[in-house]
């Protein structure tokens, strides 16, 4: 959820003759259209929002055509290509992605704000909150801010293991952009092969939780945290 000056830092490589390449993944081209912000290359894994159903494997690359040209002759000698059935996917999935984007930014900011509130958790790291580090900047070059938001609780990594399996409508995966929530802990899932040390430094606290918002209705979702956040004991029944 660290949000960097993508104009600035454009221009930076620029300077340099260097080429400025941007995954746009979790903010989508709903939310942020690097291109217009000085960009040189953006890529997506197609696999999450653009796909929005976790049931394809892709990946995009967009820009103007000499760049794109380049990429599509390497392709071309490499022999990767994307199959018929996951492009037919990627293609239906992009049809609601304003749709589906929309009702998860909606989402994403109503749990932050109440996580924002909530005893039990540390801190909040979501660009659209105002205590966000880097809010300006995301205010200046996003429209929304996104369906991902992560969190840290009180208590350590055990607090995180007596939480998340009390979550009732949030999938325990490694997963997210997908139209089902779903929620985990980066110290075993995205950042597993980092020692402690190394997700420290990188600002990861062992008890952080990524939380990617589906477009299951925000009230549900809200009372599943809090009942999870407040409960004690043997997990809820699924």
């Amino acid at each position: 959820m660290k949000i960097v000056d993508i104009a600035r830092l454009s221009a930076a490589a620029h300077r340099y003759g260097a080429l400025a390449v941007v995954d746009n993944t979790l903010a989508t081209p709903i939310n942020q259209r690097p291109l217009e912000l000085g960009a040189d290359l953006v890529i997506h894994s197609a696999t999450k929002f653009l796909g929005g159903h976790a049931d394809a494997l892709g990946g995009g690359v967009c820009g103007p055509s000499d760049l794109v040209n380049r990429i599509y002759h390497f392709r071309e000698i490499n022999g990767a290509c994307l199959e018929p059935m996951s492009a037919y996917l990627l293609l239906r999935g992009m049809k609601t992605l304003h749709l589906r984007v929309r009702q998860q930014n909606e989402s994403a900011m109503r749990i932050a704000r109440f996580l924002e509130s909530h005893s039990r958790v540390a801190r909040v790291f979501y660009p659209g909150l105002a205590a966000h580090e880097n809010h300006d900047i995301a205010c200046r070059q996003m429209t929304g801010f996104g369906g991902v938001l992560s969190f840290a609780l009180h208590g350590g990594f055990e607090a995180v293991k007596e939480f998340l399996p009390r979550l009732r409508y949030a999938n325990l995966a490694a997963n997210l952009g997908a139209v089902e929530t779903v929620a985990g802990p980066p110290a075993t899932t995205s950042h597993v092969e980092s020692t402690p040390e190394e997700r420290a430094a990188s600002g990861i606290p062992e008890a952080l939780i990524r939380y990617s918002v589906g477009i299951e209705d925000a009230d549900d979702l809200i009372a599943d945290l809090e009942q999870a956040l407040d409960s004690r004991g043997e997990p809820a029944s699924r």
